[in-house]
């Protein structure tokens, strides 16, 4: 299986929050795999640079050690200009970022794991709340 972390969880196991660390632990088996998607990693580094956050800096390069990392490609682009256009005509817009880590997610046939689960509402994508599970 693979999963695709939201910056809200990432945060929540860089921060130590015991439950979803719990979780995580729990959830991912042998020949899962983590992917680690490039806008989440952004805003998980720019908030921890912004806050010179040493120690939670080094902890996220050691989860990170269990992530795989892919870019974005031309079919990532092209999904998430169509689900753009899809949600402006609904008149149910969606923030770029939350679009692109959407789009990462239902590209890799992975499941997104976020404590926002209506911020994805709509886009396709698998969901699981490791916050209240």
């Amino acid at each position: 299986m693979n999963f695709v972390l939201d910056t809200n969880i990432v945060s929540f196991i860089i921060n130590n929050y015991q439950s979803v660390i719990n979780t995580f632990d729990a959830r991912i088996q042998p020949g899962d795999t983590v992917l680690i998607c490039p806008v989440v990693w952004f805003e998980v580094r720019r908030g921890l640079l912004a806050n010179n956050s040493v120690k939670k800096m080094r902890r996220f390069e050691v989860l990170l050690q269990n992530f795989v990392w892919q870019d974005y490609g031309a079919p990532d682009w092209e999904l998430a200009a169509q689900l753009w256009k899809q949600r402006q005509k609904a008149g149910r817009p969606v923030g770029d970022a939350d679009l692109l880590i959407a789009v990462f997610a239902t590209n890799r046939n992975a499941t997104l794991v976020t404590d926002n689960t209506k911020d994805f509402d709509g886009l396709g994508v698998t969901l699981e709340n490791w916050r209240v599970v």
